[in-house]
């Protein structure tokens, strides 16, 4: 194989690579994703549990 054929077969499959890492950051992160979507009259409430100080 050239380095040409090399570069045009190394390319989608980087990109195929990139999209698979970002779709599964909720599943390694264990995100939950509601079922609703807060508004003004239905804010969603967030518990911070983890000490910064």
């Amino acid at each position: 194989m050239d380095k040409e054929t090399l570069i045009k077969l190394a390319t989608p499959a980087s990109i195929v690579a990139l999209a698979i890492s970002i779709l599964s950051i909720p599943l390694t992160t264990k995100a939950e994703f509601p079922s609703f979507r807060g508004s003004y009259s239905n804010p969603i409430h967030v518990e911070h549990l983890n000490s910064c100080s």
